[in-house]
């Protein structure tokens, strides 16, 4: 890739988060389960997250008075933001101000290569646990140049480990990424088809996975929903093998078509964890294998929002918009708009 396509796809990307369909995930997916901790978390929400450039999810979640903000010292003493490009970087340090640890560079090089980026790597490690992490990919979580066990699954279950090993309770991820088939690993999708067509000898998992077409047919003519049960599997397989319960507790789906290019959907994932084996103890197999099973079978009965049609109507659209009104006005103070 070109470095102007690279900064043309960078560009899109953060024009993204201003997009009603993104926000109406905001909304009606992610603050939910934040309300949902701000109730239980006495000492503030523990939040992680690929933030970009705006930080829009930090600045929407604090105006509702669910993250820890000190006004005064212009302070973040509960959110962890990772950021890759340098001068994005900067953009965030400076108009969030201080937060409770910040770091520069790409998750996945710094989970996964602790002898490159040693300070990086510990700081992030002994923050953990968190209750809530934000995984907002913008491209492939297959992608076709990477092999099918890649550096960004690698990673997502890096960060299950941490979590674990740092003994956190019940905890959620938002995971978000692309489904183009055309651009995805092939060798990957074929793994995934013949995991599920596994899964399908249960007979509760055949019967929860209903009338959707066979895998290798799904594969081919409803890639998206190959991926919305396919990843949550991994999570739940990954999870599990950590002493984790998972649970689907949302999935949300909407189409892009990028100007001159190839369009596709973005999948977003809300996933719940809650322990099983406490961290420490030996692993029972068995019990892995069981809520690896009751996982299947809940994401296999479980139906993606689409939220194109939920914007159908202009009155909807409307309040979405609205409803990102407080953020964009902070924006506009801060520069990041026009």
């Amino acid at each position: 890739m070109s470095f102007r396509d690279l900064e043309n796809r960078r560009r899109r990307a953060r024009s993204s988060y201003t997009d009603p369909k993104k926000h109406y995930v905001r909304i009606h997916g992610w603050l939910p389960v934040f309300k949902k901790y701000a109730a239980t978390c006495r000492g503030g929400i523990r939040y992680l997250t690929l933030c970009s450039k705006s930080a829009i999810d930090i600045r929407y979640f604090r105006l509702h008075k669910l993250l820890l903000h000190d006004d005064k010292e212009k302070r973040y003493p509960t959110v962890t933001f990772i950021e890759e490009d340098a001068q994005d970087y900067a953009t965030i340090a400076e108009t969030l101000g201080t937060t409770r640890l910040g770091i520069k560079g790409a998750l996945e090089k710094i989970l996964l290569e602790p002898a490159t980026y040693p300070d990086d790597h510990n700081a992030l490690i002994k923050s953990f646990p968190y209750d809530i992490i934000n995984l907002d990919f913008t491209g492939d979580v297959v992608p076709e140049s990477d092999p099918p066990y890649n550096s960004t699954i690698q990673a997502i279950e890096r960060i299950i480990q941490a979590q674990h090993e740092a003994k956190a309770k019940v905890w959620h991820m938002f995971l978000t990424f692309r489904a183009c088939r055309s651009t995805a690993n092939n060798e990957a999708n074929s793994q995934l088809q013949r995991i599920i067509e596994d899964n399908l000898i249960d007979v509760g998992a055949k019967t929860a996975y209903g009338a959707r077409p066979v895998p290798s047919m799904l594969l081919t003519t409803d890639y998206k929903e190959f991926l919305r049960i396919g990843m949550p599997k991994f999570l739940a397989h990954s999870s599990g093998a950590r002493g984790y319960v998972f649970n689907l507790d949302g999935s949300y789906y909407y189409p892009r078509q990028p100007p001159g290019g190839t369009a596709y959907y973005i999948i977003k994932l809300i996933a719940g964890f809650r322990p099983f084996r406490p961290a420490g103890h030996l692993p029972n197999p068995h019990d892995s294998a069981r809520v690896y099973k009751e996982a299947v079978c809940q994401i296999f009965g479980s139906k993606g929002v689409d939220v194109y049609s939920c914007l159908g109507s202009a009155a909807e659209r409307v309040r979405t918009r609205r409803d990102l009104d407080p953020v964009m006005q902070e924006l506009k103070q801060d520069g990041l708009v026009d």
